[in-house]
């Protein structure tokens, strides 16, 4: 990572996002070497044809590129907030170059055995677009609980009930965001796997099965009079939607070899979506349903068992995970840890995490400003503060893989902490973003839950910078 902060020219750091675009598709191995674009909120994250092309130092090196991860076969290419306006700009250059994004097969990759890297990689790319709107959402009920745990405003009020509504559709209605940017990841028709996730959300299946139950009746349907349908309510499911649309992926390329050309544009479609939403409310939606919930049972069991060395490995573990790109696979068990239990424990650690890496990146700044240039201190400062502010890929990849020590103390940091914040059940009714505005969210669980995180912000904080300005040693940076 020696050659970040060695960019370009002074005109090329002025450049527009298209002729930087262009310098990374050259390093990239050419644009028909790129089969596949995706983002999350601070990263590029591409599947090249041939990794082996691309030229890290190169890519290292263009103005705008904060760092280079290859990880799970994907090439990452940490950009910051600005990598929205980077991936469309790309993915007009990639339609102009007659090269089609999301055209590679996904699952190509597990054919050489990586199927636990190649998972990852789907549910980092899946959950990537996903989190702003959850977390935006997440943030609001945050608000709300601060807002009325501190008798601002009542419970009761209109104002209350209006806001508390449209942040939790976004929640039930979590599988149309998820089947949108997992048909993306799958190569299917974003509508017809929208189509497919209305169809699990159906309010008429859900007040049927409310029915049948309000009778003691089992909450079942017979299709075709062989078919059983188990009516479950699927609001804020994840892995069902996951399923469901993979399974899309899969029956929408058969019956388009039945079906004859000219009916294509008809029953194409037709058959697509009553196949898949038929076969994942009958089987794979229940199947989804159980692994949610032995996922669920995993993570209380290890919590049970000892809560203590669960946080502590949550805690050292989040940096790392950050890195290399894995982190939003947390994303669905804080997710499904909220529908199962009303609150999850592993949200606090990742903010404690990012609180330690801004704890040591800011300890780097404080060693380096009497022994590097004006703008590289600077530019470490600022890396520290986004880190506060939730954005850690700055921190990471522009100071602590330089200071493989401060990695190191920063993840240590987060374990001790992590560790004392499950052991004191510090915790979340709520999606939100792992940054110093999400603290109010805690008021939701109580006055001494809010305490508890605020002291944990802060001692986490702490004791990175201790420790980093204790043990990393920047001379020679």
């Amino acid at each position: 990572m020696g050659a970040f902060g060695k960019k370009n020219s002074a005109s090329s750091k002025k450049s527009s996002v298209a002729e930087r675009l262009t310098l990374m598709i050259d390093a990239l191995g050419g644009i028909g070497n790129i089969a596949d674009a995706t983002h999350c909120m601070t990263r590029l994250r591409l599947k090249l044809k041939d990794q082996s092309l691309a030229s890290e130092e190169t890519l290292k090196s263009i103005s705008g590129v904060q760092g280079v991860v290859f990880a799970q076969d994907q090439t990452q290419i940490i950009i910051g907030v600005d990598v929205e306006q980077w991936h469309k700009t790309l993915q007009g250059m990639l339609q102009d170059g007659n090269v089609a994004s999301n055209t590679d097969d996904t699952a190509a990759s597990a054919k050489d055995g990586k199927l636990f890297q190649n998972a990852m990689r789907i549910v980092a790319g899946i959950f990537g677009p996903v989190v702003p709107a959850i977390a935006g959402a997440g943030m609001l009920m945050g608000l709300l609980s601060g807002l009325i745990a501190t008798n601002v405003i009542s419970e009761t009020s209109d104002t209350v009930f209006f806001f508390r509504s449209i942040s939790v559709a976004v929640f039930f209605f979590l599988p149309m965001l998820v089947s949108f940017s997992a048909a993306k990841m799958f190569k299917v028709n974003e509508y017809i796997a929208l189509a497919v996730a209305a169809a699990m959300l159906s309010p008429q299946l859900i007040e049927k099965a409310a029915a049948l139950k309000a009778a003691s009746e089992v909450a079942e349907l017979t299709v075709l009079g062989v078919v059983p349908i188990e009516l479950m309510n699927y609001g804020g499911s994840i892995v069902p939607t996951i399923l469901a649309v993979w399974l899309l992926s899969k029956v929408t390329p058969l019956v388009d070899s039945i079906v004859p050309t000219v009916a294509k544009p008809v029953l194409t479609p037709l058959f697509a979506f009553a196949v898949t939403a038929t076969a994942t409310l009958s089987f794979v939606g229940p199947l989804g349903m159980w692994l949610s919930n032995g996922a669920g049972w995993v993570v209380s069991s290890l919590l049970e068992i000892s809560p203590t060395l669960t946080g502590f490995v949550f805690g050292l573990t989040r940096p790392i995970t950050i890195v290399f790109g894995i982190h939003h696979s947390m994303t669905p068990i804080s997710l499904n840890n909220f529908a199962l239990y009303g609150k999850d424990l592993l949200m606090p650690i990742m903010c404690l995490g990012n609180l330690a890496i801004a704890g040591a990146t800011l300890a780097i700044w404080h060693k380096q400003r009497k022994t590097v240039s004006k703008e590289q201190s600077s530019i470490t400062a600022g890396s520290g503060v986004t880190a506060i502010l939730g954005i850690t890929e700055p921190a990471l990849f522009g100071v602590l893989t330089k200071y493989t020590k401060a990695m190191f103390t920063a993840s240590l940091a987060a374990g001790v902490f992590g560790a004392i914040s499950v052991t004191l059940d510090t915790h979340l009714t709520s999606y939100i973003l792992s940054s110093v505005f999400s603290l109010p969210a805690y008021l939701s669980a109580g006055t001494q839950n809010f305490i508890q995180a605020v002291l944990g912000v802060c001692g986490v904080f702490a004791l990175s910078f201790v420790l980093t300005t204790m043990f990393v040693k920047v001379d020679d940076k």
